[in-house]
C-alpha cells in the first residue's frame, strides 16, 4: 500500500482553514474534534502541530485574538468593562482585568485613558481636517481566494508577488483583476511577528481552493473609505486620517473589524505617485 503523501504547502492550507474557523467562531464554545475537523487533522495531533506551526496553543492564540479585540474596541467605544469581559470570555471583570495587565502590562481602564501613541503623533504632526477624502459607503460582500502573511507589514510587498504568481497561474489575473488587502491586526495591539495580512484577489462563487491558498468573503457593510494617493508604504498614514481625524469628528464609531484596503490600479504599469487604494473601516452597527 503506497504511504500518503503530503507537503508543506498542504499544512499550511489546513493550518489556515482552522484560522479562518476561530475567526468566525471568535466567541463561540470551542470543540477540539470541530478544530482538528476544520484542518482535516486527527484530534490525536492536531494540538502538537498547531502549537509547533502557530508558535502558541489554540487556548493561547484564541485568548490572544479576544483580548486584542478587546483592546481595539476599548479605545473605539463606549463600551462597559464588564461587557468587554464577558465578550472576550472572562466570567468576571477581575479575571479580564489580570489578563490585560498580563497581555498589554495595564489594566483596561487605563489603556482605555491612554490615547494612541501612532494617532496622537499623527496628528500632532496634521493639525489640520483629514487629507483623506473620506464617503461613507454600503459595499457589498466580495468573495476572495486569499494568502495569509504572518510578520511584518513591511514584508507584504514581496509576498504580494508570490500571491500575483499564483493568481496567474490560475488565469484569474485578466486584464483587470480586482485586489484587496485585509489587515485584522492593529500594530499598537498585536506583536510584529503574529501581525496578519490577507493578500487577495477576486473569484467566482464556484471557485476552490487548491493548498495554497484559502477562500473567503470580505463582509459586506457600511464603510468609512479613504482615499490614499501615492506609495502603499504610507498607507498607515490614510490609516491614521480615516480612523484618529476622521471617526473622532464624524459621530460613528468604528467596527472592531479588518481594515480593507482595495487596489485601484496596478502598480506594474502605474508611477508610484499615482496609485491609489481606499482605506475601508466598518462603522460599527
Amino acid at each position: 500500500m503506497p504511504r500518503r503523501q503530503t507537503t508543506e504547502a498542504d499544512y499550511q492550507r489546513r493550518l489556515l482553514r482552522v484560522q479562518q474557523y476561530l475567526q468566525e467562531h471568535l466567541d463561540a464554545p470551542l470543540e477540539p474534534a470541530a478544530l482538528a475537523h476544520a484542518a482535516h487533522f486527527s484530534l490525536h495531533h492536531f494540538h502538537r502541530i498547531f502549537r509547533a506551526q502557530m508558535g502558541e496553543t489554540v487556548m493561547e492564540h484564541v485568548r490572544r485574538l479576544r483580548l486584542e479585540r478587546a483592546a481595539r474596541r476599548l479605545r473605539a467605544a463606549d463600551v462597559r468593562l464588564l461587557d468587554l469581559a464577558l465578550e472576550a470570555g472572562y466570567e468576571s471583570h477581575e479575571a479580564f482585568t489580570r489578563a490585560f495587565i498580563a497581555r498589554f502590562g495595564v489594566p483596561p481602564s487605563s489603556f482605555r485613558e491612554q490615547p494612541s501613541s501612532r494617532v496622537l503623533a499623527w496628528q500632532q504632526a496634521h493639525p489640520r481636517a483629514p487629507a483623506a477624502d473620506v464617503q461613507l459607503r454600503d459595499c457589498p460582500a466580495v468573495h476572495v481566494a486569499f494568502m495569509r502573511h504572518r510578520g511584518s507589514y513591511a514584508d507584504v510587498g514581496h509576498f504580494w508577488e508570490r500571491m500575483m504568481a499564483w493568481a496567474a497561474r490560475q488565469g484569474l489575473l485578466g486584464s483587470a483583476p480586482v485586489l484587496y488587502g485585509v489587515c485584522p491586526d492593529d500594530p499598537e495591539v498585536t506583536e510584529e511577528a503574529l501581525l496578519r495580512f490577507d493578500a487577495c484577489v477576486v473569484v467566482g462563487d464556484g471557485f476552490v481552493a487548491d493548498d495554497a491558498v484559502g477562500v473567503t468573503d470580505i463582509p459586506a457593510g457600511t464603510y468609512a473609505v479613504g482615499l490614499h494617493r501615492g506609495s502603499y508604504a504610507r498607507l498607515g498614514e490614510t490609516y491614521l486620517d480615516v480612523i484618529g481625524r476622521w471617526f473622532p469628528t464624524s459621530g460613528y464609531e468604528p467596527a472592531p473589524d479588518a481594515v480593507i484596503e482595495h487596489y485601484l490600479n496596478d502598480p506594474a504599469w502605474t508611477p508610484e505617485e499615482a496609485l491609489l487604494t481606499e482605506v475601508r473601516v466598518r462603522v460599527a452597527d
